[in-house]
């Protein structure tokens, strides 16, 4: 064998493993949802389209993209299953959700305040209905902690799992004036004469944690619980966003892309603090979880 030809084998082998990972995401953004069930108009499919172009600069190779329609339960449940068996260690995964949030009653009994939160499908109900729809096709934080855990294990402790989530369970679900959007609702989903209760199994809670066997996965949110998630008007573009996923998608088109859980945090509020958004510019905070609060989480599959 020729010095060359050893060469080569050998840089391939090396560029070969180097480059074997591979970035999957999948992106849920709902604007318009059916007027019968109860939601206002709000803009997630602007959102959905800005972060699918910033993956697709950033090397993610497989792009699942459901808008308005196509965003029912069973639809994400799908896309979710379909990213699973998909993934292979060192996968990176990123997960963005834009739509409305509600906080629906606790029926497993693992949340402190007897309330899970949910996002919001396409096709779900913004009120409870005993026995016609009892939020079946809510997506609850504990379906979602399900999927989150699965992809960990998938993409293995050389992968990670990134995960926005541009929706809330605060606000009224209204608009205060005509060019104001608020993502999310006050109101809980529950019948009438439900009062929460602290939960009795804790242990279950799918709180992130870092495990040897499990990427790194760090989670933002819009906004703390007690706050409000706003749209964000561009006069550049002329289009609203949600405010967290146009801040993060700033913060990278401007070669920030690599941070610790917390130092992303704090650069997307910096971010944010800084959007002309009027009377509301400070009254939303990013809020963050993250599994391996040491770990360097990155956008850019190949880095």
């Amino acid at each position: 064998m020729t010095f060359f030809r050893l060469f080569c084998i050998c840089w391939l082998s090396v560029y070969g493993c180097c480059y074997a990972r591979t970035g999957r995401a999948l992106i849920v953004a709902i604007s318009e949802y059916p007027a019968e069930n109860g939601w206002e108009r709000i803009h997630g499919d602007n959102d959905g389209a800005m972060m699918a172009e910033l993956l697709g600069r950033n090397h993610y190779s497989q792009i699942i993209r459901l808008r308005n329609e196509e965003a029912t339960k069973k639809a994400i449940s799908q896309a979710l299953k379909q990213l699973y068996e998909c993934t292979n260690p060192g996968d990176y995964v990123f997960l963005h959700f834009s739509c409305h949030g509600q906080q629906m009653m606790d029926l497993s009994g693992d949340e402190e305040d007897g309330l899970d939160e949910a996002l919001i499908p396409y096709d779900a109900l913004f009120w409870y209905l005993p026995e016609m729809y009892e939020g079946e096709n809510h997506l609850c934080d504990d379906e979602l902690g399900e999927w989150i855990d699965r992809l960990r294990y998938k993409a293995g402790r050389k992968g990670q799992v990134f995960v926005l989530l541009d929706a809330c369970h605060s606000g009224t679900a209204n608009r205060y004036t005509a060019d104001v959007y608020i993502r999310g609702t006050n109101k809980i989903f529950a019948p009438e004469d439900y009062r929460p209760q602290p939960g009795k199994h804790l242990e279950r809670s799918l709180k992130l944690k870092s495990a040897e066997n499990k990427a790194p996965t760090l989670v933002l949110s819009a906004c703390k619980a007690e706050e409000t998630n706003y749209e964000y008007y561009s006069r550049k573009s002329r289009c609203h966003y949600g405010k967290l996923t146009y801040s993060f998608v700033r913060l990278v088109e401007q070669g920030n892309d690599a941070f610790t859980a917390e130092a992303w945090c704090e650069a997307v509020d910096e971010t944010m603090q800084q959007l002309p958004s009027g009377r509301f510019s400070k009254s939303q905070h990013p809020y963050m979880e993250c599994s391996d609060s040491e770990e360097q989480f990155v956008v850019s599959v190949f880095h």
